[in-house]
């Protein structure tokens, strides 16, 4: 069955990236409540860098930087449907296609990360990393070791690697911008069918 963008699907309050996000941490709470102190989560964290392991890396980052890249793949996913159902073929819709596809097709925010993380990214993460490093807790933040690795207590009470988040959030404004384009322009699309009678 071919994909067909509904506009009823489309957000239609004035502050999505705020239900997203209430979606996004609904879905990583039932997950579990983090690592219990800062030696976990940075074992966690350390044990996904020293494996090169996006999915585990993924559970070892914080709920911000999840919750973000839930946007970035549902955002992804919603552009590649109104490609497919509203604009017209050709190069342009082609080239667009192939932006979206990457986040569309992953399984999940999990998958999309992992799947983001470049060789140079591997290789900063593994340069954080101690064999034995001392702890410095200060009011929900903790810095670990001499190498600026930093690890944030969220409001579950649970630790995490923050060191991400910053990158997180410009892919999510990202793509919230390039969808909000997309339904604009799909706007425009459709009423311009309107007029044409068709």
């Amino acid at each position: 069955m071919p994909f067909r963008y509904l506009r009823a699907v489309m957000w239609t309050g004035t502050r999505p990236a705020a239900a997203l996000v209430s979606v996004a941490l609904t879905m990583f709470a039932a997950c579990g409540q983090g690592a219990k102190s800062p030696q976990d989560a940075y074992a966690r964290f350390a044990d996904a860098v020293r494996a090169r392991d996006g999915m585990k890396l993924f559970a070892a980052v914080d709920l911000d930087t999840q919750s973000a890249w839930l946007t970035v793949q549902r955002s992804q996913r919603e552009c590649y449907d109104i490609l497919l159902s509203v604009f017209p073929e050709g190069a342009e819709r082609d080239r667009q296609l192939r932006r979206f596809e990457t986040g569309a097709r992953s399984e999940s925010a999990a998958s999309l990360f992992a799947q983001q993380l470049l060789p140079a990214t591997w290789a900063s993460l593994a340069a954080t990393l101690e064999d034995q490093p001392e702890f410095r807790i200060n009011d929900g933040e903790a810095e670990v070791g001499t190498r600026g690795l930093r690890l944030r207590r969220d409001k579950r009470g649970g630790w995490a690697y923050a060191g991400l988040a910053d990158q997180a959030e410009q892919q999510r404004k990202r793509a919230w911008g390039d969808l909000d384009v997309l339904r604009r322009s799909a706007a425009d699309l459709e009423r311009a069918a309107v007029r044409a009678g068709k």
